[in-house]
């Protein structure tokens, strides 16, 4: 779908009786950037973009020339194409993106989605100006949100951390329950299968937010130096995931979902470390321990089809490693692989 804004603004300037000099004269622009635009050598910036609706008289619907329906049912498709390639082939992902930005310019989601392909596989020049972008110009408040964590990590990749710490203290301290969206509406309201199947998703990413929280509770008094409570916090980052396995069993089948099982080595790493601060060696050594057998068999299929682990070491065993070291345990015992 082309939404032909320059065939549009020259449309509108002809109907107002209008030159492109004195269109220039009345927005405080060259006659000259009106050329480009009604030619579409290049399109307005994003925020003239109001300026000119307000100057017509128009919705932005009708400047862009398209309903909202139909432009959301096209850049779904567009996200669709574009995830297909976002670890595949990552520069064809951002092709997709940079391309469909020249049809539709400031587009806050393609926007969004593109800031999260620079996060992952681009350079922090690249994705610090969409941030910045989408920060002072988007509207929809998880856009907003999003970006605004995106600009976080990338400052504090760039040693700003007060400049962070001023981000962070613009966002909303926490998404009230009454925002009611789908998941939990869905969870309180409907029955049944309709029911079962959002509780059953909700309950997983509560879980989730439950043990991150004691985890990140724990490294705040680790970082502090308070390691009794440390370990208190850390102690429950690891229960909370043991109550919710699916078996005592160590292998791929016995966490929630992928990934669980990292953070329950993590979460016996970083136990292991208070212990070792605070004297309690012994015990540190049975934590290592503890961990180093969750690494090396969390990824098996409990029928023996699989080891992931064997099949691709280094994804699995140099994380390990950096948690290791990050937790100083490295000066106790050295890392087990």
């Amino acid at each position: 779908m082309n939404i032909n804004l320059g065939t549009k603004i020259r449309e509108l300037r002809k109907k107002n009786g209008l030159t492109q000099e004195d269109m220039a004269a009345k927005l405080n622009i060259t006659a000259q950037a009106i050329s480009k635009w009604e030619n579409d050598t290049c399109y307005p910036d994003m925020a003239q973009i109001p300026v000119l609706a307000n100057f017509f008289g128009v919705s932005l619907d009708e400047l862009f020339c398209y309903d909202v329906a139909q432009l959301n049912k096209r850049i779904d498709g567009i996200i669709a194409e574009a995830r297909n390639y976002f670890w595949s082939a990552p520069e064809t992902c951002k092709e997709i993106y940079t391309d469909a930005l020249k049809e539709y310019p400031a587009n806050e989601r393609l926007l969004s989605e593109l800031l999260d392909v620079y996060m992952t596989h681009g350079s922090s020049e690249e994705a610090l100006p969409v941030a910045e972008l989408l920060v002072r110009e988007a509207k929809d408040v998880f856009s907003v949100c999003r970006a605004k964590s995106n600009l976080v990590s990338l400052y504090l990749r760039e040693d700003r951390y007060n400049d962070a710490k001023m981000v962070i203290d613009t966002l909303p301290e926490m998404y009230p329950y009454m925002l009611c969206d789908k998941m939990r509406q869905s969870s309180y309201s409907l029955k049944g299968e309709d029911r079962l199947a959002w509780a059953r998703d909700w309950k997983i990413i509560e879980i989730q937010e439950l043990y991150i929280a004691c985890e990140l509770e724990g490294r705040g008094y680790w970082e502090t130096g308070k390691y009794e409570e440390a370990l208190a916090s850390l102690g429950q980052y690891r229960r909370v995931i043991e109550m919710f396995m699916q078996s005592e069993e160590i292998c791929v089948n016995s966490y929630l979902w992928s990934g669980m099982q990292t953070h329950h080595w993590c979460a016996y790493l970083e136990e292991a470390a208070c212990l070792a601060k605070l004297g309690r060696t012994d015990k540190a050594r049975e934590k290592i321990d503890r961990a180093h057998y969750i690494l090396t068999n969390c990824w098996k299929e409990k029928d023996g089809s699989a080891d992931y682990l064997a099949e691709n070491p280094e994804k699995f065993l140099e994380p390990f490693r950096q948690h290791y070291r990050e937790w100083e345990l490295h000066k106790l015992i050295p890392c087990p692989v």
